[in-house]
């Protein structure tokens, strides 16, 4: 039943459709007659459009390659362009680095030319400070004042110049007039001779001639030479021109010159030591004298042989004591004095001779070392006083450092000498007194000692003596007792 039904359906809309189509089958015709007619008049267009643009395309085409030529033209000018301004980037960058590489040799040279002409200047001797003082203040001027790059290397190629023009008339010699101090700091006139780092000068209404040297003096002191010398220079000063002549040389350059100046006398030495120099010789002289005259004294006094106090002995055994009186005479004074005593004694017993013998001992002990102290305590206060010395010259130095600084070293070498003067001539005078006072003091203490040693030499023989006079007395005394005496037989 389904499928008739489906069947129905299928033809009633074949049906309908050819019905459509017969009823629009002319105006399809239609259509397409003038879709045809149409299409006909765009085909016709197309063809003009065609040939148009075929005839615009040739023109077009030579318009497009112009245009491209110019486009790569263009393109290389760019690329030109954009070459050059790298090249003129680098080329700036370059020139930038080389400004301040010049800027910073500017700066490096004008360091090395203040140093140089601090050295020209202080290379300058006295005699020649007058000569350049001009040139060599306006070169200052230029070179610390506000001028301009151009003006301080003119100035820095002038003193190059002077320096080259300075050093030329060393090497052949020069001569020119000025001023000079004599020894007793008194203005010369006169000429100078520079030849080298050598200057002589010859005075102008005046024997005066030799070397000069620079120091503190704002105008060189003349050393004068020996007769022989300063004739020499005086003569090669009074040579015509184109002469030859000879002249002294100091072949160390004013070394030896300095080092003869410098050279104090001892009187000169002590002066620069100051006030507590005076004290410090006085007492080393002092102390000297007294060891000399020490010396001399214990020397005089030779130590008796024990052969000599054994004479002695018998003479007063024998009961000879004048005979032991003379011989003691032929000893030194204290051993004389020491033994006289004790033959004075001799009858009056062992002790009164011991003591006699021990007086003149004590007595004689103080002359010994009479002065010996005065030797000690110079030898104590020598370096003290040196000390305080040293005290002095630095305070001295400290004020001078004080007004003046430190700048000059000159200035402060008054104290700084002062110092240490002092104190070498304390240890210089402490040392030999405290060496002095003890070979003195063991001289005296030796002669002591042997006094002592002697008088014990005396006494023992005294002793002897004495028990054999005893023993004689006994035996005298018993014979007539044994005589006397019964026998027991």
């Amino acid at each position: 039943m389904k499928i008739s039904n489906k069947n129905t359906l299928q033809t009633l809309l074949a049906s309908f459709a050819l019905f459509s189509c017969n009823l629009y089958s002319q105006d399809f015709k239609d259509a397409k007659d003038n879709l045809l007619k149409k299409n006909q008049i765009s085909l016709e267009k197309l063809k003009e459009t065609r040939k148009r643009i075929q005839n615009e395309k040739i023109p077009l085409a030579s318009n497009l390659s112009a245009l491209e030529r110019k486009v790569s033209e263009k393109r290389r000018a760019l690329d030109r362009l954009i070459r050059l301004r790298d090249n003129k980037s680098v080329g700036l960058n370059s020139l930038k680095k080389e400004v301040e590489g010049r800027k910073t040799e500017l700066q490096f040279i004008g360091a090395l030319s203040n140093d140089y002409l601090a050295n020209f200047e202080a290379r300058l001797h006295s005699s020649e400070i007058d000569q350049h003082q001009d040139k060599l203040s306006s070169i200052k001027n230029v070179l610390d004042g506000e001028s301009s790059d151009k003006e301080k290397i003119d100035a820095r190629l002038e003193l190059l110049k002077l320096s080259v023009s300075r050093t030329k008339d060393l090497i052949g010699g020069v001569q020119f007039n000025g001023q000079a101090l004599d020894e007793n700091g008194k203005v010369c006139e006169g000429t100078f001779l520079l030849s080298g780092p050598i200057s002589y000068f010859k005075e102008k209404n005046g024997p005066l001639s030799g070397l000069t040297q620079t120091g503190r003096d704002l105008k060189p002191r003349i050393f004068p030479l020996d007769n022989e010398r300063n004739s020499a220079i005086s003569a090669y000063f009074n040579l015509e021109a184109g002469s030859e002549g000879i002249l002294p040389i100091d072949s160390t350059l004013g070394d030896a010159v300095k080092v003869a100046a410098a050279e104090d006398t001892i009187t000169e030495h002590i002066q620069k030591g100051g006030t507590w120099a005076y004290p410090i010789v006085i007492a080393a002289l002092i102390a000297f004298l007294i060891s000399l005259m020490k010396y001399l004294q214990l020397s005089k006094i030779t130590k008796p042989r024990n052969s000599a106090v054994n004479e002695v002995l018998n003479f007063i055994k024998s009961g000879e004591e004048e005979s032991a009186l003379k011989r003691t005479k032929s000893m030194s004074d204290p051993f004389c004095k020491m033994f006289s005593a004790g033959i004075h004694c001799s009858k009056e017993g062992k002790k009164m001779v011991d003591e006699a013998m021990y007086e003149e001992l004590l007595a004689t002990q103080p002359k010994l070392e009479s002065y010996l102290p005065v030797i000690q305590v110079t030898a104590a206060t020598a370096p003290l006083m040196g000390l305080l010395g040293t005290v002095t010259g630095m305070i001295k130095t400290f004020k001078q450092i004080t007004l003046f600084g430190t700048g000059d070293a000159k200035s402060l070498s008054e104290g700084i000498s002062e110092a240490l003067i002092t104190t070498e001539l304390g240890l210089i005078a402490a040392i030999p007194s405290l060496v002095l006072y003890a070979i003195l003091s063991r001289k005296s203490k030796a002669i002591l000692a042997e006094m002592e040693r002697l008088s014990s030499l005396f006494l023992n023989g005294m002793s002897k003596k004495k028990e054999h006079l005893d023993k004689t007395e006994s035996n005298d005394g018993d014979l007539p007792e044994s005589n006397l005496s019964p026998n027991p037989a």
